[in-house]
């Protein structure tokens, strides 16, 4: 295998790789937009989705791998050594713009994914967080949650001003 057979190789699976990456981050964004709705119907297909372009990701890797040991057999080093920078660095042009490219492409959608990742937790959390004081509600379990005052004795206070008011408030 020729040095830029090699090089082609890894690339075309970088760019498989990347579509994938932006396909998880597509998926990944409209289950955050599915959470700010607040369309709980439609959030197991997104999650669903999602897993499904993880699935992808992890398939393909290894293609991205074996394209990496004939590579880095050609140059005649250890595949452990090979970062996507260090290919970038070593590869002939056009071959290290492309790689340089693919580098900061997949820095960005790591990003772009950490951000959107962060936000569909905190939906995803505030979303439980309503769907439990809903169901309290339902069944009747938020009053047993009710803040009380204790009187002189120690017993739960609930005729007092302080304790009703506090009541009202919350």
């Amino acid at each position: 295998m020729t040095e830029h057979t090699a090089l082609e190789a890894l690339a075309a699976r970088l760019w498989d790789e990347r579509r994938i990456v932006t396909y998880l981050l597509y998926r990944l964004t409209v289950t955050k937009l599915l959470l700010a709705a607040d369309e709980r119907r439609f959030v197991p297909s997104a999650l669903e989705e999602v897993d499904q372009a993880v699935t992808y990701l992890r398939d393909g890797e290894d293609d991205r791998d074996l394209a990496l040991r004939d590579l880095a057999a050609v140059w005649q080093v250890d595949p452990v050594e090979l970062g996507l920078a260090d290919i970038a660095e070593r590869a002939p042009e056009p071959f290290a713009t492309m790689f340089q490219d693919h580098l900061n492409s997949f820095r960005d959608l790591a990003a772009e994914i950490d951000v959107v990742a962060t936000a569909n937790r905190a939906l995803a959390n505030e979303r439980v967080a309503d769907i439990t004081e809903t169901i309290s509600h339902m069944s009747g379990m938020a009053d047993l949650h009710t803040p009380t005052t204790y009187d002189a004795s120690g017993r739960v206070d609930t005729t007092g001003p302080v304790g009703g008011r506090l009541r009202e408030v919350l």
